[in-house]
């Protein structure tokens, strides 16, 4: 026995509940006349609230051989925007978002001072123990020799070392022509101006560049709102799937969102072909064409990276460099030490050996941090954490670049389904996918077989039936065209002006 029919009155929720509760009810799948049935409101409410509910529950239009629009969920009615699964996500994109901003400024600079940070300090104790080395092999000459003062005499040489090469610079820049010290400086302050701070350029080379299809989803609104008002508010399907690019499948699921918020909705032609009017586009003072030519825009692929020059090769050589050191240290901290001394002044002095290094930063950290046994935290500090960094430094760009393979593939399918469909869409009875080769790179994937599959996807959803000759025939892209055709003639321009001002609120009277 069928459930009593109630009327609904009231607020628009309840009316929403009252009908989603029908189409449950129903297995997911009513016409308006059902729901009209099933309510006991006018058709124009029921109607009004269908797009909404068909764009947060996902739904599919069916026509039925009788011309009646069936309004179906596959999917079963499962809110995108309400329940706790949706709140759930949605605070969680809220919260992740926060987090990611304030994280990505401390990373930024974290990943630069490690990067920098390490190198700077590696270099700094390869050159300590350099001096170092050479103090103690003069010292070595100098008691051969009987010379108590050798030790002074080494370090003594190698300050007047380092003071040299100070007084070749500071004399160099003393001594320049003025015009080449001018030149000079207006060439680093250009570079300046050119480049990007270290930091960001760092971060660039680990992480990439911001999306640059991000204001995406603006750019497909504008495009099909220009296509309505240039087309008597009147779109079908295959024009859809031609302006957006999108797959049969998704596409079936946008076209609720537009119908939605544009106040749209479907209708049947006699032919029995889904037509999708947005009168409410037509009301507008602007009356230029913003279609630019019927042109589609395209998605832009991405790039590993934008920084200039070999920067991203001299990161890779620093981030080298400290996981040599890095591993160095580690080696140093764990292998067995065959310390060969001399005896200077009474005191034992350590001689060179491939450890020296290691030594000599153990006998510093001994010094200023009076650590007594230093071989955990060098393994750690020095030798863990760079080269644990520098793995990562390198193995995230790593994956990041074969994710941007991916990603720049799925971008070109895309560019290319811009292209296919409104090819098919202009000659439906004849096509050959081989006339349709695109020069641009971003509609041009990798996988040569993208274009057959594009093609019999669209089959699959259209009806196309490919002919002996290797063309194919669309029959009903050929009807869409022609009934939106007579369609859009029948559309009075003249009702969609705004003619002249009755009221103005600047008015003082």
């Amino acid at each position: 026995m069928a459930a009593p029919v109630t009327a609904v009155s009231g607020s628009d929720e309840a009316l929403r509940d009252r009908l989603i509760a029908e189409f449950r009810r129903r297995k997911n799948a009513a016409t308006t006349a059902d729901l009209v049935a099933a309510t006991g409101l006018p058709v124009d409410r029921v109607s009004a609230e269908l797009p909404s509910i068909s764009d947060e529950y996902g739904a599919r239009l069916r026509v039925t051989e009788s011309g009646e629009i069936l309004w179906s969920f596959p999917e079963g009615m499962k809110s995108r925007l309400r329940g706790f699964g949706p709140g759930l996500r949605r605070f969680w994109k809220g919260f992740r978002k926060g987090f990611v901003t304030v994280a990505t400024f401390f990373f930024k600079a974290w990943i630069a001072v490690m990067l920098v940070g390490y190198f700077a300090l590696f270099i700094l104790l390869a050159l300590v123990a350099l001096l170092a080395s050479i103090a103690m092999k003069t010292a070595g000459r100098g008691d051969s020799d009987g010379d108590e003062g050798g030790g002074a005499i080494g370090l003594f040489l190698s300050g007047r070392v380092i003071g040299m090469i100070f007084d070749i610079w500071f004399y160099s820049e003393l001594f320049k022509d003025p015009r080449q010290r001018q030149w000079e400086h207006d060439r680093k302050a250009q570079k300046r101006r050119e480049g990007r701070p270290l930091h960001k350029a760092i971060f660039s080379f680990v992480f990439g560049e911001p999306d640059p299809n991000a204001g995406w989803d603006e750019t497909e609104r504008k495009t099909v709102v220009a296509f309505l008002q240039a087309n008597k508010g009147l779109l079908t399907m295959p024009e859809f799937r031609a302006l957006t690019g999108l797959s049969p499948l998704k596409a079936e699921s946008r076209i609720n969102r537009y119908l939605s918020d544009f106040k749209g909705n479907p209708e049947v032609s006699e032919a029995g072909t889904v037509l999708f009017a947005f009168p409410d586009l037509l009301r507008r003072a602007e009356r230029s064409d913003g279609t630019f030519g019927q042109s589609i825009p395209l998605k832009q692929t991405e790039v590993f990276s934008a920084n200039k020059g070999k920067m991203n090769s001299w990161f890779a050589i620093i981030n080298l460099v400290n996981i040599a050191f890095g591993s160095y240290f580690i080696a140093g901290a764990i292998l067995p030490h065959h310390v060969k001394t001399v005896i200077y002044r009474g005191r034992e002095v350590v001689q060179a050996g491939w450890d020296y290094l290691y030594l000599i930063t153990s006998g510093l950290a001994k010094m200023f941090f009076d650590l007594p046994n230093p071989s955990l935290a060098l393994g750690i500090g020095l030798g863990v954490v760079p080269v644990t960094f520098g793995l990562l430094f390198y193995g995230i760009p790593a994956l990041r670049n074969l994710r941007l393979k991916r990603r720049n593939e799925a971008i070109k399918v895309e560019n290319l389904r811009r292209f296919v469909y409104p090819a098919i869409l202009d000659k439906p009875i004849g096509f050959r996918p081989e006339g349709v080769a695109p020069t641009l790179e971003a509609a041009n994937p990798a996988d040569k077989g993208a274009r057959d599959r594009i093609v019999t996807e669209l089959a699959a959803a259209e009806g196309g039936e490919p002919g002996s000759d290797g063309g194919w025939t669309w029959t009903s892209i050929v009807r869409a065209k022609q009934d939106v055709a007579k369609a859009r003639a029948a559309v009075k321009t003249g009702s969609t002006e705004l003619g002249k001002t009755v009221f103005d609120s600047h008015d003082g009277g």
